[in-house]
């Protein structure tokens, strides 16, 4: 089995000082933070996708849409303050390889004001941010499996409400 784990915390200077290093010393939070983010999106979909597959009947636009057509009927819509976005998503891959720093693209792309537009899609109320950049999508955090049976993909969308 090969795997990686990376565990960054942030801790205030207080409790450096103070050598204090319960579970509670962290700065900052988590996307499961409910007083910092509103989850607008949690959408299981059975299947896996990357940006850019050049095999034939597999475009992104056609992907974005199917994200699109999925999301439509889960998403909350009532977070129009949002002071930036995340994006958790989690792939699970049976068969063929998957890269996964290819996965989130497409996603995100889904949820873009322009390039909805660009896509001239009839989902233009998904249109969570304006561009894909850092001044509107913050936070990506992207875990890949090798699925044994089925491809899988959960996306949870988290709109950030307070500094």
């Amino acid at each position: 089995m090969q795997c990686a784990v990376l565990y960054v915390h942030h801790t205030g200077k207080a409790n450096a000082r103070d050598k204090t290093t319960d579970q509670y010393s962290g700065r900052g939070g988590t996307l499961d933070d409910t007083g910092r983010f509103a989850k607008v999106l949690a959408l299981k979909v059975p299947w896996a996708h990357s940006y850019a597959d050049m095999r034939p009947g597999k475009t992104d636009r056609e992907r974005r849409e199917a994200y699109r057509r999925a999301a439509i009927e889960n998403i909350s819509l009532t977070q129009t303050n949002a002071l930036w976005w995340a994006f958790r998503i989690t792939v699970e891959k049976a068969g063929r390889p998957l890269d996964v720093d290819n996965v989130a693209k497409t996603i995100i792309d889904a949820f873009c004001a322009s390039q909805i537009a660009r896509d001239s899609s009839s989902f233009s109320q998904l249109g969570l941010y304006p561009d894909d950049t850092f001044d509107h999508v913050r936070i990506l955090q992207v875990v890949g499996t090798r699925g044994t049976s089925a491809d899988s993909t959960f996306i949870e969308v988290f709109a950030r409400i307070q500094e």
